[in-house]
């Protein structure tokens, strides 16, 4: 495992950061399928909308943030919240059918805690396959999640409601534990945060501070929106 070097590459330093795109062929073969299933899918907004989501994930891996993934954790959980805050809500209209919100919101807690807790984690770093292991269960679990809260919002509002609150919960309990902790979950990030002008456990407090910010004010805001509309039905039908 000596010799062994991450699917994004070595830690990269600032200046060299831009130039390392990532071009595997075998990430650009994945990304060419999962176009023509989009393609294949969808029709009309939803395509456009579907279309958006392969955009990004395909941003996020071929460009320099896969390559600042291996340098600081909170690029890592920048790259995970724009999969799961924008990329996931625009592929979702590839999914005619999902399981209930309350299902989907516990599968996608037990992924996002299990991949951004010290083992798992430091096993991305040394295993393609476990690499893309966590990306690809993150991204179908919370594909899943946003397909149930589009197709349950109207016939199963209060379960849409309480299962984003529940996804709001455990993503500011997760980002609380990272800025609170004194002590560094991931010392792979302990010899290349550096560079970057900060310690590895001043990364870890900014990735809870994005974690807590974009996670669970987005889906706090969300649960919001979703109550207010809850109740103003409610009142109509009264």
């Amino acid at each position: 495992m000596d010799d062994y070097v991450p699917f994004c590459g070595t830690p990269p330093l600032p200046s060299e950061l831009m130039s390392r795109w990532t071009f595997d062929p075998v990430l650009l073969a994945g990304l060419a399928i999962a176009l023509a299933l989009v393609i294949r899918l969808t029709s009309g907004p939803a395509r456009r909308q579907a279309l958006g989501g392969w955009a990004l994930v395909a941003i996020l891996f071929v460009s320099p943030l896969c390559a600042a993934s291996m340098a600081l954790f909170s690029a890592r959980v920048g790259q995970h919240l724009l999969l799961t805050l924008v990329a996931a809500p625009l592929l979702a209209t590839m999914l005619r059918r999902a399981p209930p919100p309350a299902f989907s919101a516990a599968a996608f807690a037990a992924l996002f805690w299990l991949w951004h807790v010290p083992g798992p984690y430091a096993l991305t770093l040394q295993s393609d396959l476990v690499y893309w292991a966590m990306h690809l269960s993150l991204l179908g679990a919370v594909v899943t999640l946003w397909a149930s809260f589009r197709q349950s919002v109207e016939t199963m509002p209060f379960a849409t409601i309480l299962s984003a609150a529940a996804t709001s919960a455990q993503m500011t309990l997760l980002s609380v534990l990272l800025i609170s902790s004194t002590r560094l979950w991931h010392p792979w990030h302990a010899l290349t945060t550096g560079p970057f002008g900060m310690t590895a456990l001043g990364d870890q407090v900014l990735a809870g501070a994005l974690m807590w910010v974009a996670g669970g004010l987005i889906f706090s805001a969300l649960v919001a929106l979703l109550a207010y509309r809850y109740f103003a039905l409610s009142r109509r039908s009264a």
